[in-house]
This record gives C-alpha cells, sequence and structure tokens, in this order.
C-alpha cells in the first residue's frame, strides 16, 4: 500500500484489532484470575504472545494481519496479569510504587525494543524478527513458571458461582461506584493518546528535518524518548499517588499531556517534535500511576482480578478505538487537526475528573461487601 489516506487508515486497523478483542475477553481473564490464580494468567499472556509471534512471520496479506492481531488481544495481555499479580502481593499503601516498577520495566522495553528491532530487521528481515521475538517470549513464558509466585486466592465464598453468577462477574466491575470514574477515565485517555500515536510515523514524514535524522531514525527516537521519559518518572509519581492524592495527580498529568500536544501542531522541524515527547511520556506516567493506585483503593481485597481486568478492557477498548478514529479523522482534516482534538479531550477529561470527586472515592465492590452477599 502506497497511497497516504489507505496508509493511514491500515494503520489504524492492525493496531487497533488487537486493542478491541483484548477489551472483549480482559473481563473474563480478570475473573479466571480470581478463580484460578494471577500466575497462570501471567504464564497463559507470555506463552499465547510467543506463538502468536510465531504465527506473523508467515502472513501474506494485511487481512491475515488483522485477524491474527485479533488473536493476540484475544489471549494475551502480560502487562495487565502482571498488574493482578503485583496489585495482590504489594501492600495497599505501597500499590503505586510498585505498580510504576511494572510500568518502569514496560517503558524499558519499549525503549530498547525498537533499536534492538531495527538491528534485527536489517540483519536477519523483517519476517524472522517476529521469530526471534517469538523465542526470547517463550523463555519468559518458562521461566515465570519457574521462578514467579503465586498470589493468594480469594475464598470460594468470595468468588461468583453458577452461569448466571460468573456472566454477572465478568460486568460486575463496572457497576463498582469506585471505579466508575477510573474506567471512563482510562478508557478515554488511551483514545486520545493512541489516535495520536498512532500516526507519528506518518507525521514525521512531513516535518521539516536535518539529512542525518532519517524517518525511521525520527520514530525510534520519539518512541524512544516518550518510553524513557516514563519509565525513570514511573516510580517516582507513583509513590506520589501512594502518599498523595492520585486524583491530583490524575488531573495535572492528563493536562500536562494536553498542553504537550498542542504544540506538536505548529512545530517548525522534526527535532522540536521530539523535544515535546518527553513531557508526553511524563504525563502519561503519572495518570498511569494515579489510575492504578486508584483501581487497588476501589475494590476489596480479592477482586483485584476483576477489577485489573476491567480496566484493561476499559483501555484496551480506547487503545483500538484511538487508532481507528485517529485513522479516520486525519485521512479527513490531517493530521495537525486530530492531535488539536486530542489536546482538547484530555482537557475535558481532567475538568471531569477535576469535577467528580465521588467518581474515585475508592468504594469496595459490593458483592465482596460480606461472604454472604
Amino acid at each position: 500500500m502506497h497511497d497516504r489516506a489507505e496508509l493511514a487508515l491500515w494503520t489504524g486497523v492492525v493496531v487497533g484489532a488487537g486493542g478491541i478483542s483484548m477489551a472483549l475477553v480482559s473481563p473474563v481473564w480478570g475473573l479466571v484470575a480470581d478463580r484460578v490464580g494471577r500466575k497462570a494468567m501471567l504464564v497463559r499472556s507470555v506463552a499465547s504472545g510467543s506463538i502468536v509471534l510465531a504465527l506473523q512471520a508467515s502472513l501474506a496479506s494485511v487481512w491475515q494481519l488483522v485477524g491474527v492481531r485479533v488473536l493476540q488481544g484475544s489471549l494475551t495481555g502480560t502487562q495487565t496479569a502482571g498488574a493482578m499479580l503485583i496489585a495482590s502481593i504489594a501492600p495497599p499503601e505501597r500499590t503505586g510504587f510498585a505498580l510504576g516498577l511494572l510500568n518502569t520495566a514496560v517503558q524499558v522495553g519499549n525503549l530498547i525494543g525498537p533499536v534492538l528491532g531495527g538491528i534485527v530487521v536489517v540483519a536477519i528481515g523483517l519476517r524472522s524478527s517476529f521469530l526471534v521475538g517469538a523465542a526470547m517470549l517463550a523463555v519468559c513464558a518458562v521461566a515465570t513458571i519457574l521462578y514467579v509466585q503465586d498470589a493468594p486466592r480469594p475464598r470460594r465464598d468470595q468468588l461468583p458461582s453458577g452461569l448466571r453468577g460468573n456472566v454477572r462477574g465478568v460486568f460486575a466491575p463496572f457497576t463498582w461506584p469506585g471505579l466508575r470514574g477510573v474506567l471512563v477515565v482510562g478508557g478515554a485517555v488511551q483514545i486520545a493518546y493512541s489516535g495520536t500515536a498512532a500516526v507519528v510515523a506518518i507525521y514525521l514524514q512531513d516535518l521539516a528535518r536535518p539529512a542525518w535524522l532519517t524517518t525511521e531514525l525520527a520514530v525510534g527516537l520519539s518512541l524512544a524518548l516518550g518510553a524513557l521519559a516514563a519509565a525513570v518518572a514511573m516510580p517516582v509519581l507513583g509513590s506520589y499517588a501512594d502518599r498523595g492524592q492520585p486524583r491530583t495527580l490524575l488531573i495535572g498529568s492528563l493536562g500536562l499531556v494536553a498542553v504537550s500536544l498542542v504544540p506538536q501542531v505548529i512545530v517548525p522541524n522534526a527535532l522540536v517534535f521530539l523535544l515535546f515527547r518527553v513531557p508526553v511520556g511524563v504525563g502519561l506516567a503519572g495518570a498511569t500511576s494515579a489510575i492504578a493506585v486508584l483501581t487497588r483503593r476501589g475494590v476489596a481485597a480479592g477482586a483485584e482480578g476483576r477489577a485489573f481486568g476491567s480496566l484493561a478492557a476499559a483501555q484496551n477498548l480506547g487503545w483500538g478505538m484511538g487508532p481507528l478514529l485517529g485513522s479516520l479523522l486525519a485521512a479527513a482534516a490531517g493530521i495537525p487537526a486530530l492531535y488539536v482534538a486530542g489536546a482538547i479531550a484530555l482537557l475535558v477529561l481532567s475538568a471531569v475528573a477535576a469535577a467528580s470527586p465521588t467518581w474515585f472515592a475508592g468504594v469496595e465492590a459490593p458483592e465482596l461487601a460480606s461472604p454472604s452477599s
């Protein structure tokens, strides 16, 4: 594909397909995690990722890629599985710091991955690079089985029973008062961010840049700078969320990302654009830390799997819809209009979080208030 509008549209479809499928199944995996254990879900996600990456090495069309991305979203979700496990092990007052370390590890991977990926692609080819990634995840699956300890499981009388009870258990977290604001904001943030991030590679081709800054290098740096800023900020902001007001951190972080997106519309060259990826990374780190702490505070002990599964559903729905909506807007009105729309959406979310304190009150899940219920 060479047409710019068609390329932008299919980029959004491919990126979004996995997010939407992951959003649909994440609440189910959350309920399964509470029932069979969080370690089992981590093994499932890593091992499935290995298999799906290996499949991507043999694809022949964009439709096959979309299909495998749907399968990838349905079966994987390593970060969510890790968050379920850590939230069950870490002391409640250290949840933000512990999950911040998890997210730092993820961001370090985001920082190193594009660089190593580029080297591997040049050395052995694009398709073979998927097989290398599959082998790495297979090793990780074995290491998880051997070295990761599981968290205590909730009592059986705290879990839903029967077909109706299990179906209700999948969707119940969306009705828990302490999670209302977290789920809404968590999903909406992903729509705004992923919608703008999906077209960065295309946008950078239109910006002036020095001769040494190739498009490939510029794209890699845009990912690396945001990931590096987030990796450094995550533990610090996670600790602040633990001892301070996570809702206040959420409000400020959303505002920071919004005001950092606006200058990217009028930047004169790619170097200035890259500079503004740093505050975007810091803002996303703050929002992620705040949302994680608010999620843990919004449920009783034993419901962490369902809580983080529902959060993953909201976030992945946003991550899937964002590229689709963003690519449609970019194709119709141009990429600068997309960045303006993303900034406005984030400012609205910040205002909503500021005006709705009761939606982030951290009320326990109703059906876990007592075993008899």
